[in-house]
């Protein structure tokens, strides 16, 4: 019997990040009936079959939850995330670990942690520290060598990251994670953390968005620019451990202003730092309540509610460069070593538009991965007006073809999303071939990845149907599957589901994908605002997250559409030369 329940079970880590998620986006502790379904795909029936095949599935719950510090068992019957427990704690009772990497690069997976620190805190002082280089098994870039110091003889004489890591999230275990830029660092680690099968915090304290908050005199907030404002000795920089402790310092300074101004528990500074840099309420008052209901009303809360910055390009760009930009509109070639076009853009202002990669966020995208890091000359070619830079753009990228240039190329070669309107009960899906089916489509989209977002967001915000199989009345009613549970998924599965009702929700996806449906993010704001009234920073997190998502998707769906459904042109533009013009006649 045991055998039989336990077949075809996921890995630990699998499961583990399963759960995970499940809990942060209920943002409540869940009973372990749910769980057993979302993890092991069980249903209630299944369960059910004895007594002893539930006792099954809930031992193997018990043992997966129990061997990971994230959860943690609240009831008999329920579990939740441990990080939940510290969110009423008094600030001097938290333990706190400040942590730094170094890599390779800039994108986790294609790259790797070289090194790790990590200096544990409590009450003001440093309790414990873990420091390591780490074999990456490849060779690293020259620019990270000249950068670090960390040389290729050093990692090779290191021990793996299947050595170190194990040890460093057991140091780091029951702590909240802090960092400059700590959205980086957790990136890298959770990459580690999933090739070990394991999981790993998604969430930290940044210093800079600290230091926004508490040092408003500071324009800039880079490592060594906060430590020279706050007077700490910034040494041995770019090495983890040295920027760990000079991250200790800043992280100890900012949290003391923090509690002179009142801030006493780990939840009240989570909020603080959501937070705009103007506030100025008492937030354990009812003033912050009533400050994000407005914001809710004028449209405003998504903007308010700040996120962690990114590295960005000025960590590769010549600024000797931005001298010689000219301020006026053309097209632009970035080359690399050997003087080869990687990526043409345009700009109505080209000193503007470059002058802002020094400061772009990178790792968005995958048009934006190792693109500035490469880059050794930026060439400029004025033209008469943004149409004709255009122009001047998607002829380049055809003729050239470069490396990083993925926006222009011909339609069929990118992804649609499509809704078979001729189902009674459709569902939402990808396709790269558009046929005249009755079917609605909605695109191009410039990359699987991004469709498969928008789809992925598409389930999480509307009820809609996500299964392949036959349903009623060509087939016998069945088990809905966890969807229903969670208010995704009506189950049509069952053979109750009225096709208008469903038929409407269709409407509400179309109009969404159409970029028509703001209201959508007004129900989101209103459950966001919910969230933070109710102290369930983690969900208003989720939900601040969606929005813009939402946002993206629709802006981004707007301006595609627009692409797709143009007509034949005739088009007259000024020249770089004055009193001059060109004219072009353009065929969809």
């Amino acid at each position: 019997m045991v055998q039989e329940a336990v077949e075809g079970v996921p890995q630990r880590g699998t499961l583990l990040r399963r759960a995970h998620e499940l809990l942060e986006s209920l943002g409540r502790p869940t009973a372990e009936d749910l769980l057993i379904q979302h993890l092991f795909g069980a249903s209630e029936d299944t369960q059910n079959v004895t007594t002893g095949r539930n006792a099954v599935w809930t031992l193997l719950l018990r043992q997966v939850l129990n061997s990971s510090s994230l959860f943690e068992q609240t009831s008999e019957r329920e579990w939740s995330l441990s990080s939940w427990r510290s969110t009423h704690m008094p600030l001097e009772n938290v333990e706190f670990v400040v942590l730094d990497t170094e890599t390779t690069g800039l994108r986790p997976g294609p790259d790797r942690v070289i090194e790790v620190a990590g200096i544990r805190l409590r009450n003001g002082e440093v309790i414990d520290s873990f420091q390591s280089l780490v074999n990456p098994n490849r060779r690293l870039p020259p620019f990270i060598v000249q950068f670090t110091g960390i040389t290729q003889e050093m990692v090779s004489a290191a021990p793996g990251a299947a050595q170190v890591f194990p040890d460093f999230f057991n140091f780091i275990e029951g702590a909240i994670l802090v960092g400059h830029n700590v959205g980086f660092d957790i990136g890298f680690l959770s990459h580690e953390a999933h090739l070990l099968g394991q999981a790993f915090p998604i969430d930290g304290i940044d210093t800079i968005l600290f230091a926004r908050r508490y040092l408003p005199a500071l324009r800039r907030f880079k490592l060594d620019l906060v430590a020279n404002h706050l007077k700490i000795p910034a040494a041995n920089r770019h090495r983890a451990m040295g920027d760990a402790k000079v991250t200790a310092a800043i992280f100890l300074k900012l949290l003391a202003l923090a509690q002179q101004q009142g801030i006493q528990t780990l939840g009240n500074l989570r909020l603080r730092l959501q937070l705009p840099v103007a506030w100025s309420g008492d937030i354990t008052d009812a003033s912050v309540s009533r400050q994000l209901d407005q914001w809710r009303v004028d449209g405003k809360l998504a903007q308010k509610m700040e996120a962690p910055p990114r590295p960005n390009g000025g960590l590769f760009l010549n600024p000797a460069w931005k001298r010689d930009f000219p301020a006026k509109p053309g097209v632009y070639l970035m080359k690399d070593e050997n003087g080869q076009i990687i990526y043409v853009g345009k700009a109505k202002c080209l000193k503007d538009r470059l002058a802002s990669y020094y400061s772009q966020p990178l790792g968005y995208t995958r048009k934006m991965d190792g693109l500035l890091q490469n880059v050794h000359e930026i060439e400029t070619r004025v033209l008469g007006s943004e149409l004709e830079a255009l122009l001047v753009e998607s002829q380049l990228i055809k003729q050239l073809q470069p490396t990083y240039n993925v926006q222009l190329r011909n339609y069929e070669l990118y992804p649609f999303i499509k809704i078979d309107v001729q189902h009674p009960f459709p569902r939402v899906y990808s396709t790269k071939e558009v046929a005249a089916d009755g079917a609605r489509y909605f695109g191009p989209f410039r990359s699987r990845r991004i469709v498969d977002f928008t789809i992925e967001l598409i389930q999480k915000v509307f009820p809609v149907r996500t299964c392949i199989r036959s349903l009623p009345p060509l087939a016998k009613p069945s088990d809905p599957c966890l969807r229903l549970h969670l208010d995704r998924c009506p189950g049509p599965c069952r053979g109750n589901v009225d096709p208008a009702e469903y038929a409407k929700v269709i409407e509400q996806i179309c109009a969404f994908l159409g970029g028509e449906r703001e209201d959508l993010l007004d129900r989101l704001r209103r459950q966001m605002l919910e969230a933070s009234q109710q102290m369930n920073y983690e969900r208003a997190a989720w939900l601040r997250d969606t929005i813009r998502s939402a946002d993206e998707v629709l802006i981004g769906q707007r301006l595609i559409t627009g692409a797709v459904e143009a007509n034949n042109l005739f088009i007259v533009y000024p020249s770089a030369r004055g009193g001059t013009g060109r004219r072009a006649q353009y065929r969809r």
